[in-house]
């Protein structure tokens, strides 16, 4: 899908825990992530690149509180590279609105919240060989699919959000990150 004559504006909010040494600034995250965004709206139907226009936090964690949100929210005691805290659903909202019997339309929330782990961004991407900056766009693009309700729970839905994310690194001239694993798989 191709929506070049779709003109969004991104709205993310960037922010970087003190633990997190040699993590790029914020603005310079902002204007990666931005592009980013822009590129996966190319990549999905209207509807849905509509939403990136949605509120978007990012936060760069350290591995204490990354670990600390993995076992709140998932059970695992253990620093985990993207997590992904979707806000509410438009029909949430709307209920919430009809029920208070407002006859007014209801506030724009935000698409949701990103963690991601700043140490374990940076392990992995040695680990595997990667540019560190390509490895950070792709767990974002990864979060960002995981706010717009994508998942990798069944072999379907995993290659649908596979093909996604690579067809939007493409667009940003990041190599398929999967092309190994698929490899040696």
């Amino acid at each position: 899908m191709n929506h070049a004559e779709m003109h969004l504006s991104f709205s993310l909010q960037i922010q970087v825990a003190d633990e997190c040494h040699a993590a790029p600034d914020p603005k310079a995250l902002s204007h990666s992530f931005a592009a980013c965004l822009a590129a996966l709206a190319q990549n999905l139907p209207k509807e849905q690149a509509a939403k990136l226009a949605r509120d978007i936090c990012v936060r760069l964690c350290a591995d204490t509180e990354s670990r600390q949100l993995n076992f709140d929210y998932r059970g695992r005691a253990t620093p985990t590279n993207v997590l992904s805290f979707g806000g509410l659903s438009e029909e949430q909202d709307q209920s919430a609105w009809i029920e208070e019997g407002l006859n007014r339309k209801p506030p724009v929330l935000p698409l949701g919240d990103l963690a991601i782990c700043w140490s374990v961004v940076g392990a992995e991407a040695d680990e595997q060989g990667k540019s560190l900056e390509n490895h950070l766009r792709h767990l974002f693009l990864h979060g960002v699919l995981h706010l717009l309700g994508f998942d990798h729970e069944s072999e379907v839905a995993a290659n649908e959000m596979e093909q996604l994310e690579t067809a939007t690194l493409v667009l940003l001239n990041i190599p398929n990150p999967y092309a190994d694993t698929a490899e040696n798989g």
